[in-house]
């Protein structure tokens, strides 16, 4: 088992320490920029710092693994890495090559990013199970490779190689239409349902359900047409009709984008009959 420290232990650094933690890994420390920050939790089952200073325990680490925020991991690098240490970083967009920009030289490089969204680490929050949900995409040198499958292996969570950066940046591009995207289409959605007169929040809490069955049917399938239904699967054209009188009656300006996801669902079911209603659209302007 591995010595291990966390440099940035916010969501993700916590629930990743956390869960090699519950593996048997020995998780020797972690750091947050500000006190404030390292004591939100005063629960974690090792040693907290904070500030400028290097501890002293990260010299006992085998593994350093930096979850800050992007924009600071280089410069966080060329602080903290070692030449006997295998340093990560959990970054989904950048290349594991900017470890390699400290003057320390560590001994291998990898990206292990988790594509998930983490939750804050409370009493309410199983951030161990978040991990063992999640997949990881690594990418870099063979030997800090072989090292992060062994930490995915040991937490319960699953990997993939990336084989170049130029792959790497477009599973990311994938990770963000998958989650940032989805919130875009959920506020349309809520924005809709907002029109037939319940707040915002109403209705927030009505969809929120529907996506997350959504997104469990997705977890088991293996094509993401399997798990549609609604109007346009079973070629109900009316329906999608009424849709758009309505939309256009009580929300108009929200017309174009109901029509843009009626589009793209139409690519999963290319032969169904609800194509016509907007055929009969296009022809109409």
């Amino acid at each position: 088992m591995s010595r291990i420290f966390l440099w940035g232990a916010g969501r993700c650094g916590r629930c990743l320490g956390l869960a090699l933690h519950q593996a048997g890994h020995t998780v020797v420390g972690s750091w947050n920029r500000t006190e404030e920050s390292a004591r939100s939790v005063p629960t974690l089952p090792w040693p907290t710092h904070w500030g400028d200073d290097v501890p002293d325990s990260l010299e006992s680490a085998d593994i350093v693994w930096i979850t800050v925020v992007d924009h600071a991991i280089e410069q966080e690098a060329a602080r903290v890495s070692r030449p006997h240490q295998i340093v990560l970083h959990a970054s989904g967009a950048l290349p594991a090559r900017i470890l390699r920009h400290s003057d320390t030289r560590p001994r291998s490089v990898a990206s292990c990013h988790p594509l998930q969204s983490f939750t804050p680490v409370t009493v309410a929050t199983n951030p161990v199970e978040q991990v063992q949900r999640s997949t990881f995409g690594i990418e870099g040198e063979p030997e800090a490779i072989q090292v992060a499958q062994g930490l995915v292996q040991d937490m319960g969570a699953n990997a993939f190689v990336v084989q170049d950066e130029t792959a790497k940046q477009l599973y990311h591009a994938a990770c963000c239409v998958a989650s940032n995207a989805m919130v875009a289409l959920a506020d349309l959605a809520v924005d809709i349902f907002a029109a037939s007169g319940v707040s915002r929040a109403e209705a927030l809490r009505a969809l929120a359900p529907l996506i997350q069955g959504t997104a469990d049917n997705l977890s088991q399938a293996t094509n993401p047409a399997d798990v549609l239904s609604g109007p346009i699967h079973r070629g109900d054209t009316h329906v999608i009709q009424d849709h758009l009188n309505a939309i256009r009656a009580r929300c108009p300006a929200l017309t174009d984008a109901y029509e843009q996801t009626v589009r793209d669902t139409l690519k999963l079911v290319p032969d169904s009959p609800a194509i016509s209603v907007l055929k009969s659209t296009d022809d109409s302007q």
